[in-house]
């Protein structure tokens, strides 16, 4: 009888601590790239990049920030830094509303900076275990600084965009994962889109290897610049 009682104390002691244990606040990833090469030619890069989500109830938010920086024989060639928030709340399991802001700086895309916010509606077009896929879209408004001025003598350029967006997460196997976003900004001045695909594997623990190919195109760009950049990237990513 002792020893039954025990027993029972200690599986009701187990299942105590269990629910005393916290939910995590926050989920996400944090990547880190280097590459250098010496000899004919020098050259450094490197990559940084988080993204944290926080659930609480209805409501779900996100945080994405970059950084990249290279240089070529001590001359900077690459410098740009992104960051944007995302709040959404679910309306029903399919249905939801939600803002959104984001800030660009690239410093060799011809625009000092291009500045975005807008708000709409989002619908969950599959939910399952392994499989999810959101789609948004809404009105927006953005605002942009070119590096020098315009023929008009205007160095900014604000507008009212409508933003579309989409984004696939696929669980490929237990240690593998893929991600699609796809992203266009419309307006009368410029068109923006961006697309970035990633596969994720698990290493050890939460550290794993991300490779990623990202397409970004500006419709209409300043001082000669090229429409679409490109870039693929091989980071080492901590998920928590």
């Amino acid at each position: 009888m002792k020893y039954l009682s025990a027993v029972l104390l200690g599986g009701l002691a187990a299942n105590a601590c269990l629910a005393e244990t916290p939910a995590k606040l926050w989920t996400g990833d944090v990547e880190f790239g280097y590459y250098q090469t010496e000899g004919n030619s020098n050259e450094t890069s490197v990559l940084a990049k988080t993204n944290a989500i926080r659930k609480r109830d209805l409501w779900t938010y996100e945080i994405k920030a970059n950084a990249q920086n290279s240089e070529v024989d001590g001359v900077r060639s690459e410098e740009q830094y992104f960051l944007s928030n995302r709040l959404a709340y679910d309306v029903t399991e399919f249905n939801y509303t939600f803002g959104y802001a984001s800030v660009d700086r690239d410093r060799f895309s011809g625009y000092v900076y291009q500045a975005t916010v807008a708000g709409g509606y989002g619908r969950r077009l599959l939910k399952r275990e392994r499989v999810t896929w959101d789609a948004e879209i809404g009105p927006g408004f953005r605002v942009s600084e070119y590096d020098t001025a315009s023929e008009e003598g205007h160095g900014k350029s604000e507008e009212a965009i409508l933003r579309l967006s989409t984004e696939l997460k696929a669980k490929v196997s237990e240690t593998a994962s893929f991600e699609q976003n796809i992203s266009v900004e419309t307006g009368d001045n410029n068109t923006v889109s961006k697309s970035v695909s990633a596969l994720k594997t698990k290493i050890v623990g939460g550290f794993g290897l991300k490779i990623s190919y990202t397409i970004e195109y500006n419709e209409t760009v300043p001082n000669d610049t090229v429409h679409m950049d490109r870039q693929t990237a091989i980071t080492l990513v901590y998920s928590y």
